[in-house]
């Protein structure tokens, strides 16, 4: 009777690892805009360092203190490696060949290389893909620093 029992199942549940197996699945990836501004990520540092302290085994209070250090460079013409400051205060990065692509779009903007002169922020409108920290960067264009809207 098991072994009757065993022939019966096997192969069901052979057949449901190659049914599982055949399965394909596709992802979808979801372009993204970030304005912000361009900076030198060969530069950027960000450090966070967390506290926590704990009272007598009565009664337990647990302070946390997060600090948090960032060091941004402004983007010059030599730059090769760049990232981007958000202002909602979050930091991205690009990959390898986004950065090339930066770079090309830097040397033919004559306005951005003024700006980089002066050691001023360039700002900028991305259209890429996120894949963590790291945008693959699809366009790039000069964007509207807030603080001109309101003039």
């Amino acid at each position: 009777m098991l072994k009757i029992l065993a022939a019966a199942v096997i192969p069901l549940l052979a057949g449901s690892v190659y049914a599982q197996q055949q399965r394909t699945e596709t992802t979808t990836t979801t372009k993204t805009t970030w304005n912000g501004t361009l900076i030198d990520e060969s530069c950027h540092t960000s450090h966070s360092q967390t506290k926590e302290s704990k009272t007598s085994d009565q009664g337990v209070t647990r302070t946390e203190t997060t600090t948090t250090i960032v060091t941004e460079c402004p983007v010059t013409t030599t730059t090769t490696r760049f990232g981007l400051f958000t202002g909602d205060g979050k930091y991205l990065r690009f990959d390898a060949p986004s950065n090339s692509k930066i770079v090309q779009i830097v040397k033919g903007n004559k306005n951005w290389e003024k700006e980089m002169n002066e050691r001023r922020p360039v700002i900028v409108r991305v259209v890429g893909t996120a894949a963590g920290d790291v945008v693959v960067l699809e366009s790039v264009e000069e964007g509207r620093d807030p603080g001109q809207e309101k003039r």
